[in-house]
């Protein structure tokens, strides 16, 4: 036997029912607004990637000449070992041309490195000598023709020195790029 309702508890019922469709509404509400922003946010992403690779579309000619210009003057090397040996020389030469002095504890190989790109061949030494031919030495060491750059410099001002000029002391890592193994 079912009772009937009344007046008051219809009211309550509706008044349930709309509550309960008004959470859920909100619920959903909620979970549209967060999904659409993270749409908006990957739309914004790939629009910014699409700009992105336009511009790098429209420098392709740039960087093709770029890259024949790496695969016909990047030197090779049949030996990392040997051509860091030839840096080193290349440096300590350097040194004794400019009247620097090496000191010979803080000499360092640096292990070679090799990927698909270029294999690199890095040195680690401790020069001492004149501020000015110390940073005009490291103006003309690296370059693009030589393939080689300076990986890491720390030069400090040598206080205790008893020279006319200033003197300086610079760390310096050098590294210097060849041919992968598989050509360029």
């Amino acid at each position: 036997m079912a009772l009937a309702l009344t007046q008051r508890e219809k009211k309550l019922l509706f008044a349930c029912i709309g509550a309960l469709v008004l959470v859920g509404t909100m619920f959903a509400a909620s979970e549209f607004m967060d999904r659409n922003a993270a749409v908006q946010q990957d739309i914004t992403a790939l629009q910014r990637e699409l700009e992105e690779n336009k511009g790098w579309y429209n420098d392709r000619e740039f960087w093709e000449k770029r890259s024949k210009w790496l695969r016909d003057t990047m030197p090779e090397t049949e030996s990392l070992g040997q051509a860091q040996a030839i840096l080193l020389e290349d440096v300590e030469n350097d040194a004794l041309d400019w009247q620097f002095v090496i000191d010979s504890g803080r000499k360092t190989l640096l292990d070679p490195v090799s990927n698909e790109n270029y294999r690199e061949v890095a040195i680690e030494v401790r020069l001492r000598g004149d501020q000015i031919d110390i940073l005009s030495w490291l103006a003309g060491l690296q370059s693009p023709e030589r393939f080689q750059a300076i990986k890491e410099l720390e030069i400090e001002l040598d206080t205790r020195s008893k020279e006319k000029t200033p003197q300086a002391m610079c760390n310096l890592t050098l590294a210097r790029w060849f041919k992968p193994e598989t050509g360029l």
